[in-house]
């Protein structure tokens, strides 16, 4: 499952080392290196256009993992991946990159017993994009104002508004 988000860093548990392959559209290889210590790559300035992101490893890690790549404000991310599928054809990612912008991401093991953690030791939550909103689905602070309207508040469907809109509701 693909989806936008704004974080590009996530805080899961320990990581491990994976090669990374970015090959542009024709399948030319534009960047190859390897994850850092904390499961993080980043690549040089590349040209505009669309690029593959691979990650693989020789020996595969067990668990679930969580990947993000992002590309100026572009970004795309997929949770739960089980840790085998990096050794078997890897796993791809695809993303559009602006002019003079580069490729970054981290791949982070997921912790089934406890929230990703924030830089300052508080339990993060997931907030989806909102329909209607510039604003990206994104990670913040559980206990943050934006977590808990999230958590309080349903979602609409883009029927739903325009049902709402042609009757001349206000969804919210």
């Amino acid at each position: 499952m693909l989806l936008s988000i704004v974080a590009t860093s996530v805080t899961y548990g320990a990581t491990p080392s994976l090669t990374v392959t970015v090959s542009d559209s024709s399948g030319k290889a534009a960047f190859k290196g390897a994850t850092d210590a904390k499961g993080s790559f980043a690549t040089g300035a590349l040209k505009p256009g669309g690029y593959v992101v691979q990650f693989n490893s020789s020996k595969p890690p067990s668990g679930s993992y969580a990947l993000v790549v992002s590309a100026g404000t572009k970004k795309v991310a997929a949770n739960a991946v089980a840790g085998e599928r990096f050794a078997k054809g890897g796993v791809a990612m695809k993303i559009d990159v602006g002019a003079g912008l580069n490729i970054s991401g981290q791949v982070a093991a997921e912790d089934k017993g406890s929230a990703p953690m924030g830089h300052n030791g508080k339990p993060m939550v997931w907030i989806p994009k909102k329909l209607g909103s510039n604003l990206s689905a994104h990670w913040a602070e559980s206990d943050s104002a934006e977590a808990k309207e999230a958590q309080t508040q349903g979602s609409y469907s883009t029927k739903n508004i325009q049902d709402k809109q042609s009757q001349g509701i206000s969804p919210h």
